[in-house]
């Protein structure tokens, strides 16, 4: 897996940091626009076909339909206004599709090293790349001093991780279709004080063990490693660990102290965003 990482580390295009323009093609905002895949992805179809063998279908009771209004504007991979950034995503997707066809690769840990690195931009948009390769996503908050995932999709819920751990609460009712990016997303409502002890709690690990079989992949929006023991402990339930970083606000001893966390051997790669 640390080859993997080198393979894997990535430039991401600086993402959008006005509000899109409406496109000019016709369509509708958040419209899904049909794409033939790079070459590359049609050489993971094999792959992509025995995923969807023998699959079980999560059906979330919510449905948020985005709207361009309230959908954050960093999130290019879901609206598809930037065509370089999307293909960039793109290509992390097929990085990891790729390395599920020769590891143990459905949960993913997304962290940083601190707040404010793009952390939660670069998971939604992974998610979406994602889904647009056929891939079943869900997307879990598991920031939980500062969630973020709800937010910058625009959604409100009344229920979310906390409450279905602690109300032993249905995946069905926690759980909402984020349409049309075609990913699910299990959000966080607030702040949760005992973040810990919910993370190691059984009743976690029974709800991912249901969720697996649901998924093709699981993206952990977590907490950034230097400000919580979080994302180290989510990194005991989860198969890999996308670091990411923001040249200019990541520095090189707080790149080297946040892998030192981690098992080396799942990190998977480091993604740079936000490169001009």
């Amino acid at each position: 897996m640390a080859q993997a990482a080198t393979e894997a580390m990535l430039q991401l295009d600086r993402l959008v940091e006005s509000e899109p323009q409406i496109p000019t093609n016709g369509k509708r905002p958040n419209e899904r626009v049909t794409k033939s895949l790079p070459n590359e992805e049609r050489a993971l179809e094999p792959h992509v076909r025995h995923l969807q063998t023998q699959r079980l279908l999560m059906r979330p009771s919510r449905e948020v339909v985005l709207t361009l209004a309230r959908l954050d504007p960093h999130l290019v991979a879901i609206h598809e206004l930037d065509p370089r950034a999307v293909a960039q995503f793109n290509r992390l997707a097929i990085s990891l599709i790729s390395g599920a066809a020769h590891h143990p690769l459905k949960r993913i840990l997304m962290t940083s090293a601190h707040h404010s690195e793009g952390r939660t931009c670069v998971t939604l948009n992974l998610a979406g790349a994602l889904a647009r390769a056929r891939q079943r996503v869900l997307v879990i908050d598991t920031d939980l001093q500062r969630p973020s995932v709800g937010r910058m999709l625009g959604m409100d819920s009344e229920v979310g991780l906390a409450e279905a751990i602690s109300l032993g609460l249905h995946p069905e009712e926690v759980i909402t279709q984020i349409t049309p990016a075609e990913f699910h997303a299990l959000p966080t409502r607030g702040q949760v004080e005992n973040s810990a002890e919910l993370l190691a709690s059984q009743a976690f690990k029974r709800l991912l063990s249901e969720l697996d079989a649901c998924y093709d992949f699981i993206l952990f929006d977590s907490a950034p490693l230097l400000t919580s023991a979080d994302a180290s402990l989510l990194g005991l339930n989860t198969d890999a660990t996308l670091l990411v970083i923001r040249p200019g606000a990541t520095s090189t001893a707080e790149m080297g102290r946040s892998i030192s966390l981690l098992n080396e051997e799942a990190l998977f790669g480091v993604v740079m965003n936000r490169v001009t």
